[in-house]
């Protein structure tokens, strides 16, 4: 009985995994002055409307080569464009995030940007991660 109640306590203590690495969170615990919060704010806002561009022209083209795999054969030039198209956008989105994060880093102090990039090293490695099993695990 003392070791659930003593387990109980303890899960009281302990912050929950789910969201723990939320970026909002972790700004939060970058403990940024309001004059950083609105210098990346004001970054953030630049670069988001071409992320998301990026982002939905990548989905119209995978869909769009989804339905040709269908039938590979019927148009093989048209596949092959569809993947160097994919391939170049998502290069583009790489390349605009390494933009936005050199940005975001130059606003903190070496703390900070320690900080930073190591929660931005480890997001990175896990979508590539979750993209390989969504990839490779099928």
């Amino acid at each position: 009985m003392t070791l659930l109640i003593s387990f109980l306590i303890l899960l009281l203590f302990v912050p929950p995994l789910y969201g723990q690495n939320s970026y909002s969170e972790f700004e939060r615990g970058l403990g940024l002055t309001n004059a950083q919060k609105t210098q990346v704010e004001g970054i953030r806002n630049r670069y988001i409307n071409e992320w998301r561009a990026l982002k939905q022209e990548s989905i119209r083209k995978r869909l769009e080569l989804q339905e040709l795999n269908k039938n590979p054969s019927a148009n093989p030039e048209r596949i092959d464009k569809l993947r160097n198209e994919i391939e170049d956008i998502e290069q583009s989105r790489n390349n605009l995030y390494n933009q936005y994060r050199g940005e975001v880093s130059r606003t903190l102090n070496k703390e900070q940007q320690e900080k930073y990039n190591s929660f931005c090293d480890t997001e990175q490695r896990q979508r590539i991660r979750m993209f390989r099993q969504r990839r490779y695990g099928r």
